[in-house]
């Protein structure tokens, strides 16, 4: 009688380890990830596909300078990959933005405390490209799992017309502060200025 518990308790741990995933695209930033799962195990953006919603579509620019956050939800050494493809399914080893991103974090991670996850960003310059359904996939390489990786995308659209109504914009990268510029002295009132005043009529 004791079996049929412990059993179903060891199946119900194999099944759940995989959904808690490694890394991300992170969500509510300047991408919207496909899913917030960061479990995706099989290529080339995990058990998702385009999302056919154009208001989950970030918008970009041609060239736009772009950064991209991410997080790991659980702690492996290895590296990171940010590549696109313009017909969001294809194309993205032939189109790899950042490439060797080393992971520089090994704090420990809870997965239950999000607070614990290890944050990222890198900026990349966004294709010249002229796409509506093109996508940026995030994948981790874990050196000590035998480089095996993790996949997130984003979907994205880019294009030289502003945003449309309802999409969502990404997050340019920050502009350097502008050095201060030196004060100006306040211009010097005119001493032979002369005011003629009409008569009164």
């Amino acid at each position: 009688m004791l079996r049929l518990p412990l059993v179903t308790a060891l199946t119900a741990i194999s099944f759940a380890s995989p959904a808690l995933g490694h890394a991300r695209i992170k969500p509510n930033s300047s991408l919207n990830p496909r899913t917030t799962s960061s479990g995706e195990k099989t290529g080339p953006c995990g058990a998702t596909t385009p999302t056919t919603d154009p208001t989950k579509r970030t918008t970009l620019a041609p060239g736009q300078k772009l950064v991209v956050m991410w997080e790991e939800t659980i702690n492996h050494p290895g590296s990171y990959r940010i590549a696109f493809s313009k017909d969001g399914i294809n194309g993205f080893d032939n189109n790899v933005l950042l490439n060797n991103i080393p992971d520089t974090k090994d704090t420990p991670v809870n997965y239950s405390d999000p607070t614990t996850y290890h944050q990222f960003s890198a900026t990349v310059t966004v294709p010249q490209d002229i796409c509506e359904t093109c996508s940026i996939q995030l994948i981790q390489v874990m050196t000590d799992q035998g480089g095996k990786p993790y996949f997130s995308c984003a979907d994205i659209r880019i294009s030289n017309t502003p945003p449309k109504s309802g999409d969502v914009t990404g997050t340019p990268a920050p502009s350097p502060m502008p050095s201060p510029s030196t004060p100006q002295s306040a211009p010097t009132a005119p001493t032979n200025l002369k005011v003629k005043v009409s008569p009164k009529t």
